[in-house]
């Protein structure tokens, strides 16, 4: 299969925005869990919930994973944390889909097919995150990433 991806000197903002953020951008609550791995163009994917009990993936990709390293960490310094306190009151690993950070997302849902052990396709969405907020250690809100540079009539009220 030939390579069709541009040069990264030739692919501007608003070439990189519209591949990924085809749908409508709005602004969505998330809990994510500290469960982090990277796809095969090095952006970001964090498993999450919304609406508290909807599984999903929120990824974090192009530019934007250069402001990804204060979320990382939280999410680490979140598992280290559940982890040792589990150790010193003698209980077992918590299960990590109890181990949650809040965060606000501006971003875009994108389908995903996946096809399951008996064949069947099988549709979950992805979130796209253009911008996110979180609390800091002093619970101060701060917001990385950049709006999407798409036109309006694609952004949600």
């Amino acid at each position: 299969m030939p390579h069709r991806r541009k040069p990264a000197s030739e692919v501007t903002p608003e070439y990189e925005d519209a591949g990924l953020f085809k749908n409508k951008v709005g602004q969505i609550a998330v809990e994510l869990v500290p469960q982090m791995t990277r796809n095969s163009r090095q952006d970001l994917v964090v498993r999450g919930f919304v609406n508290g009990n909807i599984e999903i993936e929120v990824v974090f990709a192009g530019r934007r994973t250069k402001e990804i390293g204060p979320l990382e960490a939280q999410l680490r310094s979140l598992r280290a944390h559940a982890l040792s306190v589990a150790a010193k009151v003698g209980e077992p690993t918590p299960d990590i889909d109890f181990v949650r950070l809040p965060i606000m997302v501006e971003g875009a849902w994108r389908p995903r097919f996946k096809r399951d052990q008996t064949g069947w396709e099988t549709r979950s969405f992805n979130l796209f995150a253009a911008r996110w907020s979180l609390r800091d250690e002093n619970g101060t809100s701060v917001s990385f990433g950049v709006p999407p540079a798409v036109t309006p009539s694609r952004v949600a009220d």
